[in-house]
C-alpha cells in the first residue's frame, strides 16, 4: 500500500487548500484528481494498473469520500472527505483535521484568522482585517480571494492601506439593509455598524434602513404577543401570510431577542425616526445608529444566555 494521507475538516475551502498543500509537500511527478462517487469506478480501474506504470511520485487525490476507498500500491493519495463526514485509517501516515474560525465575538476568530493568513503570505492585514470580515463574511474562499489581490498591490514594508483595499474589494453580494438586520439578530453590534455605514457611503439609504428596521421590529412585537396570548405557530404564521415552514425554520429561532417592553421601545423610537427622516432631518447618526448598537446589544446579551 502507497501512503495515504487523510483531509478533514467543515470547511470544504481549507480543505481543498489542505489536500492541494499535501500534494506540494510529496513532490509529485503527477496529480490526479477523482470526485466520489461519481469517478469511483474509474479510480478503481486507475489502481488496478498504477504498480505496472512503475511511477511512485505519482499522487492521486480523491474527492468527497464517504470513507476511505482502496488506495493504490505505490504513490500517494490524498482522501478528502465528504462534507460531514469525519474519516480514519490505520495505515494512514496522516490525518489533516482543518477547523473554519468561530463567529462568536463580533467575528474576532476569522479577524485572527485573516491575520494569520496575512502573515503566511507576508502581508500586514491589521488595517483592513475588520473591513476583510465585514466585507466577505464567512466565505474564507472570498477572503483569501480579497487577500490576493491585495498582497499584489501592498507595498511590503507597511501594512495594507485601507484606501487601497476599498479601491480593489468586491462585495460578494448586493448589500442591503438586511445584512444590518441580521447583524443585530446575530448579537453583532460592530458588524451591524460596518454595514449600516458601508450603505451610508452611496448616500444617504437612512430611510431605507428605517423602512427594514421598522418591518422587523413590528414583526417581531407582533408574533412575541401572539404567543404571549396562546396563539400556535400555525396560527401565529397564518395571522402573518407567512408560510409554515419559512416561519419556523427562519422566524421562531429569532425570537426572544428582546422583551416586549424593548420591542415596544423600539417601534416608537424608530415611528418617531421616520417622521424626523421624512421632515427633512438628519437622524442617521444620533437617532438611528444608537437603536442599532441598543438592540443589537440586547440580542448579544439573550443570545449569551440561551446559550449558557
Amino acid at each position: 500500500m502507497g501512503t495515504l494521507i487523510i483531509v478533514n475538516g467543515n470547511d470544504e475551502f481549507l480543505k481543498e487548500r489542505a489536500a492541494l498543500d499535501e500534494a506540494a509537500i510529496a513532490l509529485t511527478t503527477g496529480l490526479r484528481h477523482f470526485r466520489l462517487p461519481r469517478e469511483r469506478d474509474h479510480y478503481l480501474d486507475i489502481i488496478e494498473v498504477s504498480p505496472m506504470s512503475g511511477d511512485d511520485r505519482v499522487t492521486t487525490i480523491v474527492w468527497g469520500a464517504n470513507d476511505v476507498p482502496p488506495i493504490a500500491e505505490i504513490g500517494t493519495t490524498i482522501v478528502v472527505a465528504a462534507s460531514g463526514k469525519t474519516l480514519t485509517h490505520d495505515k494512514a501516515k496522516r490525518v489533516v483535521d482543518v477547523r473554519k474560525p468561530k463567529t462568536y465575538d463580533d467575528g474576532i476568530d476569522y479577524i485572527r484568522w485573516i491575520l494569520k493568513e496575512g502573515e503566511r503570505l507576508n502581508i500586514d492585514l491589521r488595517r483592513v482585517a475588520s473591513a476583510l470580515f465585514v466585507n466577505c463574511g464567512t466565505d474564507l474562499r472570498k477572503i483569501c480571494s480579497e487577500i490576493g489581490k491585495l498582497r499584489i498591490l501592498a507595498d511590503s514594508s507597511d501594512a495594507a492601506d485601507p484606501s487601497v483595499a476599498r479601491r480593489v474589494m468586491c462585495f460578494s453580494a448586493e448589500l442591503t439593509p438586511r445584512h444590518v438586520i441580521d447583524a443585530i439578530c446575530d448579537g453583532h453590534p460592530a458588524k451591524a455598524i460596518a454595514f449600516y455605514d458601508k450603505l451610508q457611503e452611496r448616500d444617504c439609504e437612512t430611510g431605507w434602513v428605517l423602512a427594514y428596521m421598522h418591518r422587523h421590529v413590528l414583526q417581531q412585537l407582533r408574533i412575541e404577543l401572539s404567543f404571549a396570548s396562546g396563539m400556535s405557530v400555525e396560527q401565529t404564521a397564518a395571522s402573518l401570510d407567512l408560510q409554515p415552514t419559512f416561519f419556523r425554520n427562519a422566524i421562531v429561532p429569532r425570537l426572544g431577542l428582546w422583551a416586549i417592553s424593548s420591542l415596544r421601545e423600539s417601534f416608537d423610537i424608530l415611528c418617531r425616526l421616520d417622521l424626523l427622516h421624512k421632515r427633512g432631518m438628519d437622524v442617521s447618526r444620533w437617532g438611528l445608529e444608537p437603536e442599532i448598537i441598543r438592540l443589537s446589544e440586547e440580542a448579544k446579551h439573550n443570545v449569551a444566555s440561551h446559550g449558557s
